[in-house]
Formats: structure tokens, C-alpha cells, sequence
């Protein structure tokens, strides 16, 4: 299925030309828009893998800004893999107090913060918190540099960085590139032109890059340390440490702990939508202002009909309502989206297990003496939802459908306790 960003560059490629045969191309931003019908800013985003264009991605091509309103179209791979960490440790919170305003900012910031609120960043990069002074945040432009790529020399000069927190200590400067959720991959530019900008703007200094994955779901940080072994070489990368942190959990005992009326919904549908990741990151896109299926889909770097998914599974849990083809957080989705990191997990774990389906499941288990429901209760469950008089879900969406509830079940059994999990058997805790 093509996005409208593949559709886009199939035009523009069409109207310039050009062959991608192994040649380099200049391509400006006025013309993108002019010819492929798609704002610039939208057609030149691709963080992983996924997102890249179709028409780039089979000729084996990418993209680099090079100034301000120019890019370079070349041979190449600047995705950089994310492999798993096997350094891992249970960490506990170094704050001598529980902080109940720390971690409400919308986006990756709120997960930065968290990281060095809890003392995880300065563990990691081996600075005392209290050496560690946040000092960058944002957007600017890069000064000018140099670097060599497929037997290239490039010149960037005034392109826009982002940098989602720079910290500065007494011999370092620490830039974090952070993400929701954990990744596969991220586009090695989100570090590399941060670095070299920083690297001239303060000489004295070391410059250390840190990519940062909070998984919210699992309650896991995820650290990488990346450098590069040729100043001039983006793809030299290479990880010296990593770390994955994991989290202390609230831990329910009994499924009653998480019972909460107010938590309820009234929508009759049955969720698709695997990544409880996603769902938080979908009330961040809309609190920003994206509030449309594109907006979200560009987002996501998602197809319209996979992010629809995500809003549909929003509006299931309550959090998310459409009006005039837009997109808006109910009262609960801006409470679960204020909440602090720690508080937003036991909030969507509560949307869950209050929901109709689960209500439904767990109403099932009471009526046993072994206090269990099964895949077919499931499934069953998900063949009554009617929809104008007919069955809404048939045979074949049904295993889709049921995936997503028993993603959500073994979730909170893995965070919460809250279920145990038994093969086809589902047993309340």
C-alpha cells in the first residue's frame, strides 16, 4: 500500500528525471513541493527504516539536507541498527522523594526528564546529577562542516537541528536523541550534524551522544552510548556502552485493585493495536496540535489505515474522541496525558482492565470456580460486538482482534501481576 509521501516522490522523480542509477542528485525543497504536491518537511522525514519512500528505498537511496532548503539525494544506508543490550540492571529511583509534577512535558522531553530526575542518565554517563546542567533544548542551525560519504565530500552549512536535551557537565557535553517505546533502528543524522555543530561551537569540550528509548509498556530505559570513529565519517558509528534500565513496578495483587467504574467505556469496538507505546504517543501528537488521520499517520511514518488503528484503540480506552474529522482527547485522555511517567501506566492499565471487553472477560472468570477464561472466551466475546444488526467482526478479523487483547492481557500479567497466563488460559490474580 503506497503513503502519500511514496506517491509524492514517484511524482517528483518522474518530473525531474532522474534515474537514481548510482548518481548523486541535488534536490531543492521549492521544487519537492512544486512537483511531488507534498510539504518538504513531510517527504524528507524518515527516522527508521519504515518510513523511507518506496521509490528510495528500492533503489537503495536516501536523503540529506545539506543547507537550508537544499538536499542531496545519494546511494546510501544512514539507518543505524539498534541491537539488543545485554548490559541490564533493576534500578531504583535516587530522588529522596516520590516527584508528583516531574515528567507532564508532552513528547520525549518528559521521558528525558524522568531519566535524569531518577539518576539513570548520570549513572549511565558516569556524572553526578548534580554536575549535570541541562543547557540545550530544541531547535537552531548547524555552522558549517565538512564530511566524506561514498567517496564524497559534503558541505553542510545552516541546516536545522533538533536537539531533545543537551547537558553540559565539566569536560562534557551530553546530546540525547530519545524515542518512545523501543526502536529497531534511527537515522544516524539525528546524532551526527548535533555532534559536529557542537563539536565546533565548544572545542574544549568532549561531545557525547546518547540515543534514549523509554518503553513505557515494559517500564524499561534503553541507553546507547554512539561515537564515531572518523570525525568526518557518518557512518563510522559505533555504541561504547549501553544500558537497559529496568524500572521498579507498581505491583497489583489482586485484579480488584485496578477495578475503577470511572475507568469505564461505553465503545463496542475491539481494538487493533499491539503497542501500548503507540497509544501514548498518540496523545502527545494530538496535545501538540496534529489532529488530523494525516497528521497522525505522518507522525508515525504509518500508512492512514495502520494509524487509524491507534486512534481507533485511543477511543476504545476512552482517551481519544473525533469530531469534524478531527482528532481531540476526552477529559481522561488529558489527565493520562498530564500524568506523571509513573502514574500514566497504572491509568492505562486501569482503561484496560475497565473496558467492556475486559469487564466482560474478567465477569466470565467470577463465574468459574477457577477463576479463568480462556482464547475461546475471547473470541467469543469479540463475535457478539453487532453492528447494525450484523456480526462486525467475521472469521478472518477475529485472530487480528484477539491478538491485541491478549498483547493488553499478558502486559498487565508482566507490569502488574494482575493475571496469570497459562497457555490458552487466562487465570485472575
Amino acid at each position: 500500500m503506497q503513503s502519500q509521501t511514496d506517491v509524492a516522490w514517484e511524482r517528483y522523480l518522474a518530473a525531474k528525471g532522474f534515474p537514481l542509477d548510482g548518481s548523486h542528485y541535488t534536490v531543492l525543497a521549492d521544487e519537492l513541493k512544486q512537483l511531488g504536491g507534498r510539504e518538504p518537511r513531510l517527504m524528507a522525514k524518515f527516522d527508521e527504516p519504515n518510513q523511507l519512500p518506496q521509490p528510495l528505498a528500492r533503489a537503495g537511496y536516501t536523503l540529506l539536507p545539506v543547507r537550508n532548503g537544499e538536499y542531496i539525494l545519494f546511494p546510501g544506508n544512514l539507518f543505524v541498527p539498534v541491537s539488543d543490550c545485554s548490559h541490564r540492571q533493576i534500578f531504583t529511583s535516587t530522588t529522596p522523594f516520590r516527584l508528583e509534577t516531574a515528567g507532564r512535558g508532552q513528547g520525549e522531553s518528559q521521558y528525558i526528564d524522568q531519566a535524569y530526575n531518577i539518576g539513570v542518565l548520570s549513572d549511565f554517563v558516569g556524572v553526578s546529577r548534580s554536575e549535570l546542567f541541562l543547557t540545550i533544548r530544541g531547535r537552531e542551525r548547524t555552522s558549517r562542516f565538512t564530511f566524506r560519504l561514498s567517496q564524497r565530500l559534503f558541505e553542510v552549512d545552516g541546516v536545522q537541528i533538533e536537539v531533545d536535551a543537551g547537558y553540559e557537565a565539566a569536560r562534557d557535553i551530553v546530546l540525547i536523541e530519545a524515542k518512545i517505546g523501543a526502536r529497531s533502528h534511527f537515522n544516524v543524522r539525528q546524532l551526527y550534524y548535533p555532534f559536529r555543530h557542537f563539536r565546533q561551537l565548544v572545542p574544549v569540550k568532549r561531545v557525547r551522544l546518547i540515543f534514549l528509548a523509554y518503553d513505557l509498556a515494559a517500564n524499561h530505559c534503553h541507553l546507547y552510548e554512539v561515537a564515531f570513529r572518523s570525525e568526518e565519517d557518518p557512518t563510522s558509528w559505533h555504541f561504547p556502552a549501553c544500558r537497559v534500565y529496568q524500572l521498579q513496578t507498581m505491583h497489583v495483587s489482586h485484579i480488584d485493585d485496578l477495578i475503577d467504574v470511572r475507568f469505564g467505556t461505553q465503545s463496542y469496538v475491539v481494538p487493533q493495536a499491539d503497542d501500548i507505546n503507540r497509544i501514548v504517543e498518540l496523545l502527545d501528537i494530538i496535545s501538540s496540535g496534529r489532529q488530523t488521520a494525516q497528521d497522525v499517520a505522518d507522525s508515525f511514518g504509518f500508512h492512514l489505515r495502520q494509524s487509524s488503528y491507534y486512534r481507533e484503540a485511543a477511543e476504545y480506552l476512552g482517551l481519544v474522541r473525533v469530531q469534524n474529522e478531527l482528532y481531540m482527547l476526552t477529559e481522561r485522555g488529558e489527565r493520562v496525558g498530564a500524568a506523571t511517567v509513573d502514574d500514566k501506566r497504572a491509568m492505562l492499565a486501569r482503561c484496560i482492565v475497565n473496558s467492556w471487553i475486559f469487564a466482560e472477560l474478567i465477569d466470565r472468570a467470577r463465574r468459574r470456580p477457577s477463576a479463568t477464561f480462556t482464547l475461546k472466551d475471547v473470541d467469543d466475546t469479540i463475535a457478539s460486538v453487532r453492528l447494525r444488526g450484523n456480526q462486525r467482526y467475521t472469521s478472518s478479523t477475529i485472530p487480528r482482534r484477539r491478538q491485541t487483547i491478549v498483547a493488553w492481557i499478558r502486559w498487565l500479567s508482566q507490569q502488574f501481576g494482575c493475571f496469570e497466563v497459562h497457555g490458552p488460559e487466562f487465570r485472575l490474580a
